[in-house]
């Protein structure tokens, strides 16, 4: 039985590495795209190879540069052949009061989160025969905005748009849905107040962040058999967040 090949977007650390390991320990190809995180890349490769068995392709490219992009797809069609996931993780945020905030700031959030979204949807499926895509948004994209996080929040709004544009034109062959984490323990949350943490998680009903697997587990969920019926959906993981 042939494996299947799963292309995760800021795969190297963080959401995108936990996600990984879940798709290996369940005997998937992985193709591991980073860009600037090279050591966290190689070092989760040797993982994965040594625990799981697991044919595992470094890429390393911008997303939010078109020719790296077509270059990357490239790249995995020589090696692969096709993909059968694509999991759009990657994303940043550079959360700066209001007036602090510049219009170079705010496109570099846009052209990573949504057009890179765009570019890599549009470039894997030319590979897809059949399969599933799961974008990364946020509860922020919906309602649990911050000013601080305009053009992230903004960014992850478009994100569902994508979704549901792509889950109308690519169906029925493919499969495309979104997931909207609330808080998660990352890097990217790693620095937050400790009094403005305590007050979010009063806010959560289950009274804690998430881990990066309990979002790994959801979207393997979204990517497998088990959902096969589950389209254009966006699915709230937040553990119950409430103002």
């Amino acid at each position: 039985m042939l494996k299947k090949n799963v292309l995760i977007t800021g795969g190297s650390k963080g959401l995108g590495a936990s996600i990984a390991k879940k798709f290996a320990e369940n005997g998937y190809n992985i193709i591991l795209n980073y860009n600037k995180s090279t050591k966290e890349a190689n070092l989760l490769k040797k993982d994965l190879e040594e625990k799981y068995k697991s044919k595992v392709l470094l890429v390393c490219a911008d997303i939010s540069l078109e020719n790296e992009v077509k270059v990357m797809i490239d790249t995995i069609k020589k090696e692969f052949n096709s993909i059968d996931i694509l999991v759009n993780n990657a994303g940043i945020a550079i959360d700066l009061p209001l007036e602090e905030k510049s219009a170079d700031q705010f496109m570099k959030v846009i052209s990573v989160n949504l057009l890179g979204t765009f570019l890599v949807t549009k470039y894997a499926t030319t590979i897809m025969n059949k399969g599933s895509i799961i974008n990364i948004s946020s509860t922020n994209g919906i309602d649990t905005g911050y000013i601080e996080s305009i053009d992230y929040d903004a960014s992850k709004a478009g994100v569902i748009a994508l979704t549901h544009d792509f889950a109308k034109y690519l169906a029925p062959k493919i499969r495309v849905n979104c997931i909207a984490p609330g808080w998660i323990n990352t890097d990217m949350n790693k620095n937050l107040f400790d009094d403005f943490k305590k007050n979010e998680i009063q806010k959560i009903g289950l009274k804690k962040f998430a881990n990066c697997d309990d979002i790994a587990n959801v979207v393997y969920f979204l990517a497998s058999d088990n959902a096969n019926y589950i389209n254009d959906a966006v699915i709230r993981v937040d553990g119950g967040y409430f103002e």
